[in-house]
């Protein structure tokens, strides 16, 4: 495996192919359930129409045996996709970095000195540690590039052979699906659930997604490729649903609604654009010039609450190396700003990649749950309690796919921002011990605790970021009794750098406020310390 072949790593085409078989096993989803309708709907008795019957089942089990497959092989090449622009992006940063320190390195991938020869003893010494470095980091990309490769074949092998290659690593796929299958009991753990799901076959699992994609999408312990694929279904059926239902509204209430039937109105004219928004957020997946191509995840979509609520992912969350939740707090939703939290986590996640050594992040922007809307309702604490439990069921259930899943365990760290990290504090008093790796607190009014033993974390891994006080003044504002004490001034915490540069000073806002979200500040000192602890380096 030449160097110089790395360099020109890349991952825009494989995901745009892996977008056109997903979108062939799309169409043929769509053909399987039309026949499957004309099968149900042929009545009559006779050798001929039994004849009919047999050809047409026949026929849509060979049309689902080759979604499966399309579908899988999606899967992979996603899955390849992000591998390949990982190492070439980590290759040409390095091929850079070398540069810059007059060091070349061949397409063998061995290092040399281009610069100056008549230098000095301690310039000698200092060149030729740098040599090593380089040369180290070479292996290791080079090692990364093989395991991306290694992967890929073997699951495309696996393809070949008739067995799907799902991101759980099943290779129960041959197995004919049972009939009637059951989603797990209520009140079943994310490791029951995760365990449950592994057990199934591919095909078992592909009848659960199209039977239940509303379930199967919001259950904790499913790995986030099948959570992806039920949650994009869902999300198409509950937006044709909420459109319809607008579109009846209006013509029942005329163009002079009531003030009772105008609120209805816009209750559901923003679950509309929350849903539309969660498209615009993922459809960013697609390759250059439409979208970002980097690949996205439908974690999780509620309809059932008064505002919509979702996670997604940027990266794959089944594989990375490293994930960081984002938690946001005031005055963030779905129709409002998913969006904008989709570009904060991509600038946590490239911030962060830089500090991962080659490893794999995937950010996810979690907004699944209802945060505060209002000034009125951030003193409410209920909201953060809430949020707590969903947060920590997700958490868990990242944590028991993962191990259920050929990846294994990932690095998880959460980072909690302003209501977010008080959300995100109680979450990490109720998540199962050793889910969490690292919590991060940043623009925070309280960290949900009195004092960090009650983090089931640990000792060491709680982080707090705090900006100059006089232009962030959520810190610490929340009462101890109930948002718990201020991280910046609790013991036990480490601290990160709370500078959040020129660029992190919102001068729209009043000047208590205008730092209070700095902390995304592309570049910044403070978002760069956030990211190095999100990609496990901890504090420089």
């Amino acid at each position: 495996m030449k160097w110089s072949d790395l360099l020109q790593w890349e991952g825009s085409s494989l995901s745009q192919q892996a977008q056109a078989y997903e979108k062939s096993a799309q169409s043929l989803r769509s053909a399987s359930e039309s026949l499957q309708s004309n099968v149900n709907s042929l009545t009559g008795q006779g050798s001929t129409v039994d004849a009919a019957r047999r050809a047409m089942l026949k026929l849509c089990a060979e049309v689902e045996r080759q979604e499966e497959k399309l579908t899988a092989l999606a899967s992979v090449l996603s899955e390849a996709s992000e591998g390949a622009e990982t190492v070439g992006t980590a290759a040409r940063k390095l091929d850079g970095t070398a540069a810059n320190h007059s060091l070349h390195i061949g397409a063998d991938g061995s290092v040399q000195y281009v610069g100056p020869h008549n230098v000095s003893p301690a310039d000698a010494a200092t060149i030729k540690k740098n040599m090593k470095i380089v040369s180290d980091q070479v292996s290791a990309i080079v090692q990364k590039a093989r395991s991306v490769v290694q992967n890929a074949q073997s699951k495309l092998a696996a393809l070949g052979g008739g067995a799907s290659s799902h991101a759980n690593g099943s290779t129960k796929g041959t197995r004919v699906p049972k009939k009637n299958l059951k989603l797990p009991p209520k009140g079943a753990s994310e490791k029951e659930v995760a365990k449950w799901w592994s057990s199934l076959s591919d095909a078992e699992k592909q009848q659960m997604i199209k039977a239940h994609p509303k379930e199967i999408g919001n259950l904790n312990g499913i790995d986030g490729t099948s959570r992806n694929q039920a949650n994009r279904i869902y999300l198409e059926d509950a937006t044709k649903r909420e459109e319809k239902k607008l579109e009846r509204l209006k013509k029942r209430y005329g163009p002079h609604p009531s003030r009772r039937e105008r609120q209805e109105l816009e209750l559901v004219e923003e679950r509309v654009k929350a849903l539309h928004n969660v498209k615009d957020t993922i459809g960013r997946e697609a390759p250059r010039p439409k979208g970002d191509g980097i690949q996205r995840q439908l974690l999780s979509l509620d309809t059932s609450g008064k505002h919509v609520t979702a996670a997604v992912a940027r990266g794959n969350v089944d594989t990375a190396d490293h994930i960081g939740v984002l938690v946001p707090g005031l005055n963030t939703n779905v129709a409002t700003n998913l969006g904008l939290y989709d570009e904060y986590a991509g600038v946590m996640a490239e911030a962060a990649k830089k500090y991962a050594k080659g490893e794999s992040v995937a950010m996810v922007e979690y907004l699944g749950y209802e945060a505060p809307q209002d000034i009125a309702e951030v003193t409410n604490i209920s909201y953060a309690e809430n949020g707590a439990k969903n947060l920590s069921g997700f958490l868990n259930g990242l944590d028991a796919s993962r191990k259920a899943g050929p990846a294994g365990d990932a690095h998880i760290s959460v980072a909690g921002h302003s209501y977010g990290s008080t959300t995100a504090g109680i979450a990490l008093t109720k998540v199962n011990p050793g889910v969490v790796d690292d919590l991060i607190q940043f623009g925070s009014p309280g960290a949900g605790v009195h004092d960090v033993s009650e983090f089931r974390l640990e000792k060491g891994h709680a982080w707090v970021s705090a900006t100059d006080i006089e232009q962030d003044r959520v810190q610490g504002m929340g009462d101890d009794l109930r948002f718990g004490k201020d991280p910046a001034t609790m013991p036990g915490y480490n601290h990160l750098s709370g500078d959040v540069g020129e660029q992190g000073v919102d001068k729209s806002m009043i000047y208590a406020f205008q730092k209070h979200n700095g902390y995304f500040a592309q570049y910044s000192e403070a978002n760069e310390d956030i990211s190095r602890v999100i990609a496990g380096r901890g504090k420089k």
